[in-house]
């Protein structure tokens, strides 16, 4: 006859009092609520070289990647049970529905029938939430023959509270089966569920009824592995349904529980609370803990309990060492209670090609240090290190990177790029990078898009590729390439490139794609690409540009801003690149500076481009302005056309008295419905202005006016009157429309 043990998941004493069970009961096979066609994976957690928390993952092996998890700690009772099983050299066995069944997508929604409820109902019962009744109740037991009685009957009441639940008979006739299945082919079983499920097939034999449902299973084409946990994804925090309310707190009272010191818990945990207080800056004495600790007591015999809960000593510590605000000691508590613990697994105990290669990547690239959940900077610098011998040292950063940006392509999120360390430092990269349980899951996610890293990388590429709709976006897939190191996507890429290179008729597009594939060049040298390809492929986009950018700058103003991005993309690739015709792209900005037609917006940013290079004369730009600025030019479009002149080399502007001299007789000859729609113009555009160059503006303007420069500041600086207010809600009520 087998032997039942109810447990709630991850509680010490469960865990304790596991191996008292089992060492009465000898079975000759233990069952553990877990999925059985897994069974296979308890002997890597077995492995003396793993290190808790770890979890078993398993997954659909078909688009969209549905999983389910089974996370293991020091003082989770099934854990505890295998670990029993194997000293004792015992068949150990889950006996729980198979992982597809609980992957099959009629069951990814169910949960534990009327879960919230039924803890409701328990907690009206007995006017404490149920974390702090259980253990207050449960893991201060310290008699093991009270404790089984005590589970048993907590299981059988939340399944007198808990509505009848379809999945839930389809998992007990199934354990029913495997019970039934364990006994006749080894003989006594003892059976780990948890205590609601005990209470479902303790002496229940497997019947006709339970075969007609195992009939109904539907399964999914699945996997599983094993992978590192943490205490914060264990916690109830992270939203995990099952998961602990405080994995480091309980870890320390298992520890303590296992010595036979539960009691000592208390000052263990108030006294942590004070040291990382002291540690972080906060004063916390010895006397401040003796007083918690005497409150925590005091608390929990009015509450009934025999040792302080939990919620006693947070109750205490907020009042001792938080001095009454719990935000005093909150980091404190999340430090304790939580903490940051990441479990480990050694090389051959992970079941997917991906793991294997993302764990041998960490050690090759000598970036182990970088797998927990604490956030670290890795700084990098591209460049061959020549003060090393070997070929792989002098390229290691540059390994490095090409590894994070495989990682993020291939959906991975284990390092973030923050920024590159000085303008223009192609050789410079840094990251944010820090592991969670999350990475492990994405990881074992890539696996169906290839069995390593850069294989994953490099399906996720290809499909982007295939997905590209213009010719932009394919050369960004280019530039992503490049980063990942993968030469076969960048000729494919490029390939595509050319191709569409030909067909393609939009300016915007060819300015946009011409800056990724110059950016792409500049840092092709140091990441060993041969530009050659590339750079005809920028030359034929250049020309084409060139022979229409004129026709596309007359255009609304949507449009405008567009084709000023994609001048400035073309603007710096010739700064970049010596191949490219500056001429060409001089007479361009010439025909739009002193065009009529164009969009004034533009016009005026070419007009500042050419200012920038030194490529306008002094006699030009004082006709420009004037012409621009004149009476005879509509003021929407003389504010237009200055407006793009200030978004370049706004110090040359400055230091032209000319240029302010026109502005202001301009401005002196607007009535004020033409005011209006310009001063919101003006205001767009110095906003871009640094206070110090609003401040040199204004003293222009002032030596217009024939003010001094002090009188100009003070001008500035002087209160709103009424009048000059209502103007100011006069043009915060204005309607755009009307432009």
């Amino acid at each position: 006859m087998a032997e039942y043990y109810g447990v709630r998941h991850l509680s010490p004493s469960c865990s304790l009092y596991v191996h008292e069970f089992l060492d009465k009961a000898d079975p000759d096979i233990v069952l553990i609520e877990g999925p059985s066609d897994l069974s296979g994976l308890i002997d890597g957690l077995m492995d003396s070289r793993v290190r808790f928390p770890a979890a078993i993952l398993a997954y659909t092996t078909e688009a969209p990647v549905r999983t389910v998890m089974y996370p293991l700690a020091y003082f989770s009772p099934e854990l505890n049970a295998m670990q029993w099983a194997a000293y004792h050299n015992k068949p150990v066995e889950f006996c729980d529905l198979p992982s597809g069944c609980l992957l099959a997508e009629e069951y990814e929604n169910d949960d534990i029938p009327d879960g919230e409820s039924v803890y409701s109902k328990l907690e009206k019962l007995t006017g404490m939430d149920n974390e702090t009744f259980w253990e207050s109740r449960f893991e201060h037991s310290d008699n093991y023959n009270d404790f089984i009685a005590a589970v048993e009957e907590y299981g059988k009441s939340i399944r007198e509270f808990s509505v009848s639940d379809e999945r839930n008979e389809l998992r007990e006739a199934y354990m029913r089966r495997r019970i039934a299945e364990s006994e006749k082919k080894y003989g006594k079983a003892a059976v780990i569920t948890g205590a609601f499920h005990t209470s479902g097939i303790k002496n229940v034999p497997y019947t006709d009824a339970d075969k007609k449902l195992m009939d109904d299973l539907k399964i999914a084409p699945s996997k599983a592995t094993l992978m590192p946990y943490s205490y914060y994804r264990l916690s109830s925090r992270s939203g995990y349904g099952a998961g602990s309310k405080a994995p480091g707190y309980f870890e320390m009272l298992y520890r303590n529980k296992c010595r036979g010191v539960s009691d000592r818990t208390p000052a263990e945990y108030l006294s942590r609370l004070a040291g990382y207080q002291r540690e972080h800056g906060y004063s916390s004495s010895s006397a401040e803990v003796i007083e918690a600790l005497r409150l925590a007591e005091t608390l929990a015999v009015m509450r009934g309990g025999r040792l302080p809960s939990l919620a006693d000593l947070r109750d205490a510590a907020v009042t001792c060492l938080g001095h009454g605000s719990f935000g005093e000691i909150s980091l404190a508590c999340a430090s304790v209670e939580i903490g940051s613990r990441i479990g480990e697994l050694p090389e051959g105990t992970v079941c997917t090609s991906v793991q294997e290669d993302f764990m041998h990547q960490l050690k090759e690239l000598k970036l182990d240090r970088f797998r927990t959940a604490a956030v670290q900077e890795l700084a990098l610098d591209l460049r061959e290190n020549l003060r090393v011998k070997s070929e792989k040292s002098a390229f290691l950063d540059l390994n490095r990177s090409f590894f994070m940006h495989r990682l993020i392509q291939a959906g991975v999120k284990f390092g973030e790029q923050i920024r590159v360390s000085q303008d223009n430092a192609t050789w410079s990269e840094k990251w944010n990078v820090s592991w969670s349980p999350e990475t492990e899951i994405q990881i074992v996610e890539a696996s169906l898009k290839g069995d390593t890293v850069e294989e994953a990388a490099r399906a996720s590429l290809d499909m982007k590729l295939l997905g590209s709709t213009s010719i932009s976006d394919t050369a960004n897939t280019l530039y992503t390439a490049l980063l990942c190191g993968l030469p076969d996507c960048i000729k494919t890429a490029a390939s595509t490139v050319q191709k569409m290179a030909v067909d393609c008729a939009s300016p915007m597009e060819e300015g946009k794609t011409i800056g990724i594939l110059s950016a792409t060049v500049r840092f092709g040298s140091i990441r060993k690409l041969d530009p050659e390809p590339l750079t005809d492929i920028i030359s034929q986009l250049f020309l084409k540009f060139c022979l229409q950018a004129y026709s596309a700058c007359i255009c609304d103003e949507n449009a405008a801003e567009e084709m000023i991005t994609a001048i400035t993309a073309v603007y710096d690739a010739c700064l970049a690149h010596d191949f490219l015709d500056s001429e060409r792209l001089k007479k361009v900005l010439s025909e739009l500076s002193d065009s009529d037609v164009v969009n004034p917006l533009i016009s005026g940013f070419a007009c500042a481009l050419l200012a920038e290079k030194g490529e306008i004369s002094n006699e030009k730009m004082s006709e420009l302005v004037s012409r621009r600025l004149s009476r005879g030019t509509p003021p929407a479009e003389a504010a237009a056309w200055f407006e793009g002149l200030a978004r370049r080399n706004r110090r040359s502007l400055i230091i032209r008295l000319t240029l302010w001299e026109k502005l202001c007789t301009f401005i002196d000859g607007l009535d004020d419905e033409e005011f209006k729609p310009v001063l919101i113009a003006l205001r767009r555009t110095f906003a871009e202005f640094t206070p110090a160059e609003k401040n040199d503006i204004a003293e222009n303007i002032g030596e217009v006016l024939g003010i001094s420069a002090e009188q100009a500041a003070e001008i500035i600086t002087a209160e709103v009157t009424a009048e000059e207010q209502q103007t100011i809600d006069e043009l915060d009520d204005f309607d755009f429309g009307d432009i």
